[in-house]
């Protein structure tokens, strides 16, 4: 089966993406650039080339000019003075992300969000409160849980994960360093609620753990596209999962998309 008959097949089930909406600063080099970032862009992305209708429960400063995605539909705007700021800086040698600005915590009033099939969590430095979270279905990003978030400084992951879920179909996406960072096992992780574990390997792929077994993923194709990735793959593959594809398509399918998405970048919509 291909992309496309993926997108096409099933009901679209209706996912909203919880997160801050950022500006980050990009230097390669000598080049510089400025653009809107955060999960609710590439997480909904994901949700929308696997065939789903993306919602965004966001966050967003008064100093945030630019449009949102004409894909995501804003189910709630949480307005502060200013938008999360990030300093990436990428060489030869990798990448330093640095935060700018910060801001506080987003009240999440759950009512908002019932008529949707299922939550994805993806805060980018700490906006979403930790605590147990329950709703039919749930995923989860550990980036933004782990980062220390201090203004000014380089983004370090020290702080401690504890966001448990309580679900019907739950999944749980890090990459290798941050499930290193955050000191827990995949059996702990389980413990926690999380039925479906989705660790990225960078160009290597990713592994999928369930309770029943483990499935890894390796892409033919890697592309040079580095920014949103990890978001773009869990949006893919908790709508896959949301209309019905068992976990082993929902991987293969996750794995093809994300490998036109490292690729093409945000232009994946018109492939």
């Amino acid at each position: 089966m291909r992309k496309k008959e993926a997108r096409k097949m099933r009901r679209k089930s209706r996912v909203a993406i919880v997160g801050a909406m950022t500006i980050d600063e990009i230097v390669y080099g000598k080049q510089s650039l400025e653009r809107p970032g955060g999960a609710p862009i590439y997480s909904g992305l994901g949700v929308t080339i696997a065939g789903g209708l993306a919602g965004g429960y966001i966050s967003i400063g008064k100093d945030f000019n630019y449009s949102l995605p004409s894909y995501l539909e804003v189910i709630e705007k949480i307005v502060f003075e200013r938008t999360m700021r990030f300093l990436l800086v990428l060489d030869e040698k990798g990448r330093k992300l640095t935060l700018k600005f910060s801001h506080g915590k987003m009240p999440i009033d759950m009512e908002k969000l019932s008529s949707w099939d299922g939550i994805l969590l993806n805060p980018v430095c700490g906006e979403i409160p930790s605590t147990t979270f329950e709703f039919k279905a749930v995923a989860v990003d550990i980036q933004g849980f782990i980062r220390n978030c201090v203004e000014g400084e380089e983004i370090q992951n020290t702080n401690r994960f504890n966001v448990s879920v309580k679900s019907e179909l739950s999944v749980f996406h890090a990459n290798r360093d941050e499930l290193m960072a955050s000191g827990l096992s995949i059996s702990d992780l389980h413990e926690m609620g999380y039925q479906e574990i989705i660790i990225s390997d960078g160009h290597k792929g990713f592994q999928l753990y369930t309770k029943n077994g483990q499935l890894k993923l390796e892409p033919e194709l890697v592309g040079n596209y580095e920014v949103g990735n990890g978001d773009f793959l869990l949006g893919t593959y908790f709508t896959l999962r949301l209309n019905g594809f068992d976990t082993r398509l929902a991987s293969v399918y996750a794995l093809q998309f994300s490998e036109v998405f490292s690729t093409l970048g945000l232009n994946v919509l018109h492939h």
